[in-house]
């Protein structure tokens, strides 16, 4: 994923901040159990989120205890055990994973990538998750063709927005899940598009974008905006069976993103 999905920090109260990093943590830890220690490497703060909304909309038990690990040796920390959440969201972190720099491989990427390859493919056979890796791929195989095509924003949006709705109601059945994750997904998708546009420029990489000449920021302010408020309608109408998970949630979804909207389309109505 992109991490571009964070909390506006300065705005939890005390108690969601730990819960937030006490997840954050678990996840890291989940990601070394169920995939590979340098799997954890790959952790972003998308996969994160994907953690929180699953896990206040099932009701899973949080469990918290305080670890040390490699990365803290000294001060031990709070870390969520959360089983079935932080294992679907470490392996579906991994197929990502893989996905992602198989095709920057494929485009003629970074070196890293193609150093990366090798670990990347154990990491998908250690999620051991084909039904869903075929759908992540068939998703990415139609964006790929979309993105050939010099397809629009707004298709291809719509395409990563697809795949995104699959992997967050992954399992759960629920229709308004989808949808969360839908909007979601297109807010990423654009977003991304427009931190990318000045690179892409000055390398002649494709870009959704690349048709203008400056970075239409109004539009992509006013498109952000309203991938924003689809995904808060959609996550208003689920259950929520964990009050200060809804709270963290809400805070990422009303000040985190738009936060880094106007950051990166620098447009700041």
């Amino acid at each position: 994923m992109f991490g571009y999905i964070k909390p506006m920090t300065e705005e939890l109260k005390v108690k969601e901040h730990e819960l937030y990093k006490s997840i954050y943590c678990g996840l890291c830890s989940a990601m070394g159990e169920h995939i590979c220690t340098s799997n954890r490497l790959t952790l972003s703060y998308d996969i994160v989120f994907l953690a929180l909304v699953r896990c206040c909309v099932t009701g899973e038990n949080i469990h918290i205890e305080k670890k040390r690990c490699m990365a803290h040796p000294v001060k031990p920390r709070n870390r969520a055990y959360i089983p079935e959440t932080l294992r679907y969201c470490a392996r579906v972190s991994a197929l990502l994973t893989f996905y992602n720099v198989k095709d920057d491989v494929e485009d003629g990427g970074k070196l890293s990538s193609k150093l990366l390859l090798p670990s990347a493919k154990r990491y998908m056979k250690k999620a051991d998750m084909p039904d869903l890796g075929e759908m992540i791929k068939a998703h990415l195989d139609e964006l790929s063709s979309l993105e050939k095509e010099n397809g629009s924003l707004d298709r291809n949006a719509d395409c990563f927005g697809r795949l995104l709705g699959e992997v967050f109601a992954c399992g759960l059945e629920n229709a308004e899940l989808y949808n969360f994750g839908y909007h979601i997904g297109k807010w990423i998708y654009i977003t991304d598009a427009a931190d990318d546009f000045e690179k892409d420029k000055k390398s002649g990489e494709y870009n959704p974008l690349s048709a203008y000449e400056t970075l239409p920021r109004e539009a992509l302010g006013i498109a952000s905006t309203l991938e924003l408020e689809a995904a808060y309608t959609s996550f208003d109408r689920l259950e929520h069976k964990n009050q200060v998970l809804k709270a963290i949630i809400e805070n990422i979804l009303t000040l985190g993103m738009p936060s880094v909207s106007h950051k990166v389309t620098g447009d700041n109505k």
